[in-house]
């Protein structure tokens, strides 16, 4: 067995969420890829892409001593030819079904991923799923983009990578520590968390999907106006989020939690291999009438807040793996999570055959009660609300949904022949 490295601290937790949490915190990534495809040809490119990328040749080994000293590593392991699965479909295929299918089957054990692809006339789907301790945004793209470059062209134009270095060696390029007492990893149990709707035991919870896309018109607007107020996307829907939270849940306070990527806090080691390199940032907003954009400097400032004082965990696996546990058993929710890896518009040639692309995460464990996922693809921004159920409702996740829209003045956009009115800052 070839050791690679041991984990860090946030590869850890989503090990341990996702062994002990009913598939919790896996990632799928999604697309529509068009053209014609014949399935030898496919299964052996597939085969060729996965060989290219250490990320997708390892596994996670477990050298327990006794329970205050278990140790995990990441070791080499070739990927098996199961977790390339190509089927063939001789008309479409229910995309929302299958993807909320993906979502909600654990990988087997040892399979840090799997990929699924659907060949219909003149088209597939892709079903590409993993654990996320392998993945953040940037893998994403990277392996995104090498997936669909050797499918339609049958190249491979960028270097075969290597897993990100252990952070846990790397120094921070700006020295700081996280304030006494406080967990850096999105592990406890706050003592203002909200209920859930339905106290259910994590095996028996599904996660579900909400969706939501603006036409490109209303995308742009939003985007240009976004810019005139100087806030960013990110801050103006983080803003417009916890209001709608606070409103749908009848509170005067929210913690809000957003995704960071970690890369830019450590030396040139960390900027290219592939893996989980993120972190999640607390930050308290309080419901107040006051406009958005004001809302939004006032989130800008709290993230800055909480990213200054930010620095990995020093909690041994053990303690990691204890706080996991209790968030299997916790009844009530942390608050709602943004994530924050920014818009990434696909503008690579390679995406002009693609008709959409979508990622989402697992949320079974009780550390969030809604995560909003933004991204955009074509110039159009795309919303997509995850969250367990029926832990959390449906009625209350489209309250949630209703009320940011409403924040946003965007309602308008479901009217026939009316113009879309943009009031962000009213």
């Amino acid at each position: 067995m070839e050791i690679l490295r041991a984990l860090s601290d946030i590869e850890a937790a989503f090990h341990y969420m996702h062994e002990m949490g009913n598939g919790s915190t896996q990632v799928v990534t999604a697309a529509r890829v068009n053209g014609d495809f014949e399935s030898t040809a496919l299964s052996a490119n597939l085969r060729k892409w996965a060989a290219r990328h250490e990320v997708l040749n390892i596994a996670i080994h477990s050298s327990q001593t006794d329970s205050e000293h278990e140790e995990l590593f990441f070791y080499c392991k070739p990927y098996q030819p199961e977790q390339l699965t190509i089927h063939q479909e001789s008309q479409g295929v229910e995309h929302q079904q299958l993807f909320i299918t993906e979502i909600n089957t654990p990988l087997q054990a040892d399979w840090p991923w799997r990929l699924s692809v659907i060949i219909v006339p003149k088209a597939l789907y892709i079903y590409f799923t993993r654990s996320h301790v392998i993945s953040d945004a940037f893998t994403t793209r990277v392996l995104l983009q090498s997936l669909l470059e050797i499918i339609l062209w049958n190249v491979s134009t960028g270097l075969v990578t290597k897993l990100i270095p252990n952070r846990s060696k790397q120094p921070l390029k700006r020295v700081t520590a996280a304030p006494a007492g406080e967990s850096t990893l999105p592990l406890g149990i706050a003592s203002n968390s909200q209920r859930h709707c339905t106290i259910s035991p994590i095996a028996g919870r599904k996660t579900k999907i909400l969706r939501r896309t603006l036409d490109r018109k209303l995308s742009a607007a939003i985007i240009t106006t976004c810019k005139a107020r100087g806030i960013t996307l990110n801050e103006c829907f983080a803003a417009a989020l916890a209001e709608a939270y606070a409103c749908s849940l009848g509170i005067k306070q929210v913690e809000l939690y957003t995704a960071i990527n970690s890369r830019r806090h450590f030396d040139e080691a960390l900027a290219s291999g592939l893996g989980c390199n993120i972190h999640v940032l607390k930050s308290p907003m309080k419901a107040m009438p006051i406009p958005l954009d004001s809302q939004a400097i006032q989130y800008r400032s709290a993230l800055s807040k909480a990213s200054s004082s930010w620095a990995p965990s020093p909690l041994r696996y053990s303690h990691i793996k204890l706080k996991v546990s209790e968030l299997c058993a916790a009844d009530t929710f942390l608050g709602p999570c943004i994530t924050n890896s920014g818009i990434s518009d696909f503008t690579s040639a390679i995406y002009r055959q693609v008709d959409f692309v979508e990622t989402a995460v697992n949320r079974n464990m009780a550390n969030y009660s809604v995560v909003l996922h933004l991204s955009s693809f074509r110039g159009r921004l795309h919303l997509l609300y995850s969250y367990a159920s029926p832990a959390m409702s449906d009625s209350i996740v489209k309250e949630i949904d209703y009320a940011l829209m409403t924040k946003l003045g965007l309602l308008e956009t479901s009217l026939p022949g009316q113009h879309p009115l943009v009031r962000i800052a009213q």
